[in-house]
């Protein structure tokens, strides 16, 4: 189960908590994580599930996505690191023992 914590400067706007295989982050309405903003690319990234594992890839966005304040194309993740896109900082909690309910991210999440 990977938990995200998405915080603008020190405020934090929303937590979510998913099992979904596949994760898209950017400035269209067609995204999972959809951030009305110019500093986000209309795709920006991905975090995509392979097993237990989750990665994290940019999708040639034009400002750069950063893992851990370091600008990264592509990087498996874990628990307590920080992706920043934009201004908007996710903080990351992993569980390795996933739950095996239905996906708690059924739709868009507008920030």
């Amino acid at each position: 189960m990977l938990k995200i914590l998405i915080k603008l400067k020190n405020r934090e706007l929303k937590t979510i908590e998913t099992d979904k295989a596949l994760l898209t982050i950017g400035r269209n309405e067609n995204n999972d994580i959809y951030i009305n903003n110019l500093g986000i690319s209309k795709k920006h990234a991905k975090i995509v599930r392979q097993g237990d594992t989750y990665i994290l890839e940019d999708l040639g966005s034009t400002n750069g996505t950063f893992l851990n304040d370091k600008r990264v194309k592509k990087a498996s993740l874990a628990s307590h690191d920080t992706i920043t896109i934009g201004k908007y900082t996710f903080l990351l909690s992993i569980d390795e023992q996933r739950s095996a309910t239905r996906d708690m991210v059924e739709s868009t999440i507008k920030i």
